[in-house]
Formats: C-alpha cells, sequence, structure tokens
C-alpha cells in the first residue's frame, strides 16, 4: 500500500474519495495514524466513511482526545455522524 500510495505522489496523482479512503484505512490498521491524517488533510473531498476511518484511527491507537476532537469538526464539514461513525 505504502508503494502504491509513493507511486502517486512521485506521479503526481490526487487520490479520489475511494482511493484516499482506502489509503487512511491502510495507514490506521499499519498503525501510522500520522501518515493517515496527512492523507486524509489533503483529500480535497471526505465522506462519511473518511472521517469515520480517521476517528476510529484516532480511537483505536489510542488519541481518545484527538478521536473527539475530529468527530466535532465532522459537524464543520457538513456531514452528521451516523450509527458507523460512533462504533
Amino acid at each position: 500500500g505504502k508503494q502504491v500510495h509513493a507511486h502517486m505522489i512521485k506521479r503526481g496523482l490526487e487520490p479520489n474519495l475511494f482511493l484516499g479512503n482506502a489509503l487512511v484505512s491502510m495507514y490506521t490498521r499499519c498503525g501510522s495514524v500520522v501518515d493517515a491524517r496527512q492523507v486524509f488533510d489533503n483529500m480535497p473531498k471526505r465522506d462519511a466513511m473518511s472521517w469515520a476511518t480517521i476517528i476510529s484511527g484516532y480511537a483505536q491507537h489510542g488519541n481518545d482526545k484527538e478521536a473527539l476532537k475530529l468527530f466535532q469538526e465532522m459537524s464543520y464539514d457538513c456531514l452528521h455522524p451516523n450509527e458507523g461513525t460512533f462504533v
């Protein structure tokens, strides 16, 4: 996954929503929340899945404060949490 991401960067390709979500998920599962956040912050468009993935990544890796902060920021992005976000 990291090689694919590096290849995209070298080519100057912007990740679409689907690929951005996949990269955020991959990085959080690998424990690299910093990389996940960088991808998340650079996504031109985010959906509920984007937010839920980064929030759960922070929560799973013990950063509850940042997870709660992002949960609150989610509403500023005109998205409302759904059942999956609360899990």
